[in-house]
């Protein structure tokens, strides 16, 4: 026979047990209900994931470069339970949801309290340099006319007159290209015109090309940005380099000096500049050049090149510091060669072509 006082302590025991196991039921549901992670993240295309929650939620996404869009491109996720995503407040479905991602974007998730949220950032790629180059995300179309040896100048190397020498290294950038048999250097062109110091003219450039028997042009470039950024691709589209003459003033700084995008010096106006470009790339649709710009003195980026080789101009910028500085471009085929069709086709009489320089003495 069970006793009042055997009563009272299953009483006291139950009343002691149930608040414990509810109170550990509702600790074991909390993170449940509290959580908002991304557990998978596939883009359709294939490619490598790195899901990341430090120092922020993250995805990074390579695709394969066979992938040359971001546009309409399709994502298998998984969630914590009951959570829910949205990007930019539209709702995303596993497995069926289109974005555009040549965009960085927020993927807000919400954990199933319908309280909690983490905003992860994806990031997709179909490399891995162009984003912390400041070019975009996804390249479209690259065109380089690299050679097999090193034919990139540093003007600081030439001489007494270096900080005025980027039309001396230019033109013999270019020749160095076409022909990788010639060894002279940028003190040497120097050396051959405006031998007492100063700016180089454009009649210079004409002429050394001339000197040393490089097939080239002078060709005229639109005072519209695509058709003078057309002009300039499909020459190098055609295996040629070019050399231009611009007011760097016009070209916009670098945001961030790890990049590779803009100019990295200070310019003032009328900073007249020699630069050659040597391919292009396009990257989420838009025309970057490829250029060696002589005006290094020594800086390198983090992997120690220096920052003038494959550094990369925007075509707008490029078309609006050739415009009013000169609107014209020299194309420099390979010796031996002929120039393409097109350049030969647009090649003007250069006593007819206005000569351009520095008008700053100090550049």
């Amino acid at each position: 026979m069970r006793t009042n006082a055997g009563y009272l302590k299953i009483f006291l025991l139950t009343c002691v047990l149930l608040p414990a196991i509810d109170s550990c039921s509702k600790k074991d549901q909390t993170p449940a209900l509290t959580a908002a992670e991304i557990t998978e993240f596939i883009l359709s295309p294939g490619g490598h994931t790195e899901i990341s929650a430090n120092p922020v939620h993250s995805i990074k996404i390579q695709l394969p470069d066979t992938i040359s869009s971001g546009r309409n491109l399709i994502a298998n996720f998984r969630l914590s339970p009951g959570a829910t995503v949205t990007v930019n407040g539209f709702p995303q479905q596993n497995g069926i949801t289109r974005n555009n991602y040549e965009d960085d974007l927020n993927f807000k998730v919400t954990a199933a309290d319908h309280r909690t949220s983490i905003d992860w950032l994806v990031r997709t790629s179909n490399n891995n340099y162009s984003i912390s180059w400041g070019l975009g995300h996804f390249i479209n179309k690259t065109k380089n006319n690299n050679r097999d040896y090193n034919w990139y100048i540093d003007q600081s190397t030439s001489g007494n007159f270096a900080s005025v020498n980027c039309g001396p290294a230019s033109v013999t950038m270019a020749i160095k290209w076409a022909d990788p048999a010639f060894t002279k250097t940028a003190l040497d062109a120097r050396m051959t015109y405006e031998v007492n110091g100063g700016w180089w003219f454009t009649n210079d450039i004409d002429a050394y090309l001339n000197d040393n028997n490089i097939s080239h042009a002078i060709i005229g470039l639109s005072i519209n940005k695509d058709s003078s950024g057309q002009i300039l691709s499909h020459q190098l589209d055609h295996q040629q380099v070019i050399i231009l003459c611009l007011d760097m003033n016009y070209v916009r700084s670098v945001s961030d000096q790890e990049r590779r995008v803009d100019k990295f010096y200070p310019t003032t106006p009328g900073w007249g500049h020699f630069i050659v470009l040597k391919g292009y790339k396009i990257v989420d649709g838009d025309l970057f050049f490829e250029a060696y710009d002589p005006y290094s003195f020594g800086q390198t980026n983090t992997d120690q090149t220096l920052k003038g080789m494959n550094r990369y101009y925007r075509n707008e910028d490029l078309a609006a510091a050739c415009g009013p500085w000169w609107n014209f471009a020299f194309v420099i085929a390979k010796k031996g060669e002929n120039l393409s069709l097109d350049a030969a086709n647009r090649k003007l009489n250069p006593l007819h072509v206005p000569v351009a320089h520095s008008a700053n003495p100090n550049f």
